[in-house]
């Protein structure tokens, strides 16, 4: 121990004569460490950090999908759920909830405010394995067939009756429901379905099978995932043999319960943390060329020290200390840069993604620093401490001399790391173009219609107020007219599935009229309301026909607009106008019979990033919803401030309705934030690696110069000229550039062949990205390379030869 810390002691004074260097390695480890460690931080809070539940690996999200590529919304029926649970396989408990949906609460002083609701199934939270924080659903709750009842969150516990102790038995009041009793509070760390403030006892019909419903599944420890998958597969097939028309093709489908949580952001963040990784790889060997070339430049000072007694592994000892006192630095560094960059992140809106609202410097994040401190110390001593070992005396002596030509070996290993630098950088700035490119893609994506100038809120009509859809069509009606008149305000319409939101939306069967159903290969359609003028105010074009009016009324024919999708698919180029079809499920109604009048074009519903499917709307007057979301279309540059007057026109019509005023312009950044996120850090990750391959271009080549500056001295003294001494130089350094570009370009079409698939339609051989990555990178490794030339070329030969 003595030992080493006198080791230490002189690393540190031996460190603080050469400042310019210290300061140097520091600074290129901090980076590295600190992106990296960063970037874990993130990983480990979205990926890697335990679900607050007791055995959270046996937690699964669950859903279903067709296998024949019909149009399916993906969640379960009722019947799945319950089969799951009644047959004797290796689950505990699954368990079901709807969707979250926003209602309007109403406080004691019958003031309004938007909350979310969920209806979740028997064994929900137990489930979980949580303790409620007070009472809870009781199996008389599932079994009776009075009124719902509710269970708070703990958020909505201390926001909205500041955790009352005894607030079970309350009557609470919801606009949209009757009035109904506080039952419990719910687990402080459960927040599924995420958002959710209040849970209502959702009981499961038996004969339900409605695909509306988000599944979980906790199975029995130990229990082998695939055998867990076989079992389920025999269930569903027995509930398909009792509902065939729940879907002849259809499967459960077990994700585990982060991935379904955090969803699309894994990937990204998986493909980030790689890039950090090799920019961490790429600061250790820019510090390694600067130790190797200051160990050159101390061979003397080694070889004074072996020929005086001391051991190569006293020797190597000594350098790997120094290398490890270097990366201790950078790590603190780069731990206090990682912190405040991971704050930064997280304020430029990382924090609303999911899991990502509470990152935290754990055990795990420290250990991975740890870890990346002993790996840098490793990289960065390893090629000077072995080029020592395996140097003789002599050699060490003849690298101290400016005539010497032993400084070869040096050079070879600096060449080597420089076409490293090279490379990595390469691979750094094509997965940057990568991401880029997906970002602009999605960004490129029409969806459909116009974001810009645009607001939306959502409004319910229920209660006594509105006994009958006539009576809420008329409540509608009377509101939309009122908004269209407000300054400002050029089109308004409404629709209960509003675009990129997520909200429930009916899956149907579908048959043509005079045409043959056809039970093996039935077609699919989604179904949609929205208003007249609805397109309008979206910016939507209708392709076809006309569109809804206030003369398509209840008593009127029914009529319908197809999506371009839904053309295209089913009536192979015939003209849609005019043509009638049925729908339902699990039945084709005949009684749903409606006459196509327009196409439309297609609206990207559940992402930007999945193409549209089949779908037809319906006229709000003749399929009334009772919730919907409004949107109105201005000119004005900040469509924000029409809040108070949208407020003050749907008080006039209901003052128990709440208001909560968003731009879809929002709505629509938000479904490219975590794109946008991946892309912003490829983008600094790339820069960054640029720097630092120009740094330690410049460096080796430079090195090099140094060693030949006898030479280069000797040739212009003989004639040469400072062009052919420049091109000399230079042509050292390209033929490495060359070499590292190749040889990246060779790497980062394999790691795109291993992403693209989790990028928007990216292909790993793209040739744009590549053929830029590659160009840029030689080109700041040209620049680089120029200067130690062009500083050789300068070279005044009496000089050095006087020294020589």
């Amino acid at each position: 121990m003595v030992s080493l810390l006198r080791e230490v002691q002189f690393a540190m004074r031996a460190l603080l004569r050469a400042p310019g260097f210290a300061l140097a390695a520091v600074a290129t480890l901090a980076l590295g460490i600190g992106a990296t460690t960063a970037i874990f931080t993130t990983v480990n809070a979205a990926l890697l950090r335990p679900l607050p539940y007791p055995n959270p690996e046996d937690l699964y999200g669950l859903r279903t999908t067709l296998t024949d590529g019909r149009v399916t919304t993906g969640l379960l029926s009722a019947v799945e759920v319950r089969r799951l649970n009644e047959a004797n396989i290796s689950i505990v408990r699954a368990a079901a909830s709807t969707q979250v949906q926003e209602v309007t609460l109403l406080r004691d002083d019958a003031t309004p405010m938007k909350v979310a609701i969920s209806g979740v199934s028997e064994g929900f939270f137990e489930m979980f394995g949580l303790p409620m924080t007070i009472g809870g659903f009781s199996a008389q709750h599932y079994a009776d067939s009075g009124p719902p009842v509710v269970v708070l969150s703990r958020r909505a516990w201390r926001d909205v009756y500041g955790s009352d102790p005894a607030i079970v038995g309350r009557a609470i009041r919801f606009a949209e429901f009757p009035p109904t009793t506080i039952v419990g509070v719910a687990p402080q760390d459960l927040d599924l379905p995420a958002g959710a403030d209040f849970y209502f006892n959702l009981r499961l019909s038996p004969t339900d099978i409605g695909h509306g419903l988000e599944g979980y599944m906790r199975i029995k420890p130990g229990a082998p995932l695939a055998r867990v998958e076989q079992e389920m597969a025999a269930v569903m097939e027995a509930a398909i043999r009792d509902f065939p028309l729940s879907g002849t093709s259809r499967i459960y489908v077990v994700r585990p319960m982060v991935e379904q949580i955090v969803g699309d952001l894994g990937p990204i963040l998986i493909v980030v943390l790689s890039a950090a990784g090799v920019l961490l790889v790429l600061a250790c060997v820019n510090v390694t060329n600067l130790l190797l070339a200051r160990g050159a430049a101390r061979a003397r000072e080694m070889a004074v020290r072996v020929a005086l007694g001391a051991s190569r592994g006293r020797v190597v000892r000594q350098l790997l200390t120094e290398s490890c006192v270097l990366a201790t630095l950078g790590a603190v560094t780069g731990l206090a840069l990682a912190f405040a960059g991971l704050r930064l992140l997280l304020a430029a809106g990382a924090s609303k993604l999911p899991r990502l609202d509470a990152v935290a410097f754990d055990g795990r994040v420290l250990l991975f620093a740890l870890l990346t401190l002993v790996v840098s110390s490793l990289i960065v001593g390893f090629a000077p401490a072995l080029r020592l070992a395996a140097t003789d005396l002599k050699t060490l002596m003849n690298e101290s001399g400016r005539s010497a030509s032993g400084g070869r070996a040096t050079t070879r290993w600096l060449s080597t790391l420089m076409v490293a630098e090279i490379a990595l950088a390469v691979v750094l700035v094509a997965g940057a173009g990568w991401l880029v490119r997906s970002f602009a893609n999605l960004r490129a994506v029409d969806p459909g219609f116009d974001a810009g100038g645009r607001i939306l809120f959502d409004i319910a009509f229920n209660g006594p107020k509105y006994p009958n859809p006539p009576a809420v069509d008329a409540a509608a009606q009377e509101l939309m007219g009122r908004l269209r008149q407000l300054p400002g305000v050029n089109a308004a319409g409404a629709t209960a599935n509003f675009p990129l939101r997520l909200q429930p939306e009916a899956s149907l069967l579908l048959q043509f009229r005079g045409e043959p159903f056809d039970r093996d290969k039935p077609m699919g359609t989604r179904q949609r309301a929205v208003s007249p003028g609805f397109f309008d105010a979206m910016g939507t074009t209708i392709l076809a026909g006309r569109d809804f009016s206030d003369a398509d009324r209840p008593d009127t024919t029914p009529v319908a607009i197809v999506n371009a999708t839904f053309a295209q698919r089913y009536l192979n180029g015939r003209d849609p106008i005019g043509m009638h079809f049925m729908s339902g499920y699990p039945d084709i109604d005949p009684q749903s019979d409606v006459e196509v009048i327009g196409v439309v074009e297609d609206i990207r519903q559940k992402s930007l990033g999945e193409a549209a499917e089949p779908a037809f709307y319906q006229s709000d007057r003749q399929n009334i919803p009772r919730r919907r979301t409004i949107v109105l279309a201005t000119g004005l540059a900040d469509p924000g401030s029409l809040q108070s007057a949208i407020r003050a026109e749907v008080a006039k019509s209901d003052p128990q309705i709440a208001v909560n005023v968003i731009l879809l312009s929002e709505l629509t950044g938000n479904a490219l934030m975590r794109q946008e996120l991946g892309m912003t850090l490829m983008l600094v990750f790339g820069f960054a690696a640029v720097a630092l391959a120009a740094v330690g271009i410049y460096g080796v080549i430079a090195y090099a110069t140094s060693q030949r500056s006898g030479e280069v001295a000797t040739r212009l003294a003989l004639g040469a000229t400072p062009r052919s001494v420049f091109f000399l130089v230079a042509g050292h350094g390209r033929t490495l550039t060359i070499v590292g570009a190749l040889l990246g370009l060779a790497v980062a079409y394999a790691l795109g062949r291993m992403v693209a698939s989790r990028l928007y339609e990216v292909q790993a051989a793209d040739p744009v990205i590549l053929i830029a990555a590659t160009a840029v990178v030689m080109t700041i490794a040209v620049m680089a390379t120029a200067v130690p030339a062009a500083r050789a070329a300068r070279t005044k030969p009496s000089s050095v030869l006087r020294s020589e």
